[in-house]
């Protein structure tokens, strides 16, 4: 049986709490005019289980009464963000990567970033060359079909020639879309949460610290 591991990118590789929340914060500033704080700006991001931060960012100035050209807000979001993501970190670094794949399993991504974003952290922190697959926010044509859609994880699980394994989120979306593909592919995979966004009952959690050795014991009980 070939197993392997799929990785959601934001708030589980890498720490996005400085970049994309405040270039959501920012952005919705700007067209609200006045402020919004960032607690309330993350509240509505996980509670909502929103993946595409510029939908999100669209939501955050509805919630408060306002309304905005959704190409508009693209533009003055991406303009944020560019000055913003020099401030994300690693939390899941090579070494973590190295021994997985020393493992023997193969490696794949399922984001809701846009390409050139991935590119641009894969490139800035040398991870790219450890994944077998990529699905990002580019990858599928059909808006509809992209991630939290299960359709996204269930081509990625297909291209890495995958009969078992597990993918890690952190997000509402990311439980939404795992439990999905579950239901509609049934075959047998797993979920693993990092950090404390949300907590769902019976939901396997992890800290990134230990997340090598709960990976490995998930693996083994498939």
């Amino acid at each position: 049986m070939k197993k392997g591991v799929i990785f959601d990118v934001d708030g589980v590789i890498v720490d996005v709490s400085q970049s994309y929340h405040y270039a959501i914060k920012h952005t919705a500033e700007q067209f609200l005019k006045r402020e919004v704080p960032i607690e309330e700006v993350r509240r509505i991001k996980f509670s909502k289980g929103i993946n595409n931060d510029w939908l999100a960012t669209l939501e955050v100035i509805r919630e408060y009464g306002g309304d905005a050209n959704f190409e508009e807000l693209v533009k003055v979001f991406n303009v944020f963000y560019a000055t913003l993501r020099d401030k994300e970190r690693l939390m899941l670094g090579q070494d973590f990567f190295t021994e997985l794949r020393a493992m023997g399993y193969p490696l794949g991504i399922v984001t809701g970033r846009p390409r050139e974003d991935l590119l641009y952290l894969f490139e800035r922190f040398g991870l790219s060359s450890y994944f077998d697959f990529v699905v990002d926010e580019d990858t599928i044509k059909e808006e509809e079909l992209r991630k939290p859609h299960p359709y996204a994880l269930h081509l990625c699980v297909e291209a890495l020639g995958l009969d078992a394994g597990v993918y890690v989120g952190d997000s509402l979306a990311d439980w939404q879309m795992f439990r999905d593909y579950k239901r509609l592919y049934g075959k047998p995979f797993e979920y693993v949460h990092v950090g404390e966004r949300f907590v769902l009952e019976g939901v396997r959690s992890s800290q990134p610290e230990a997340l090598l050795p709960t990976l490995q014991e998930v693996l083994r009980s498939l």
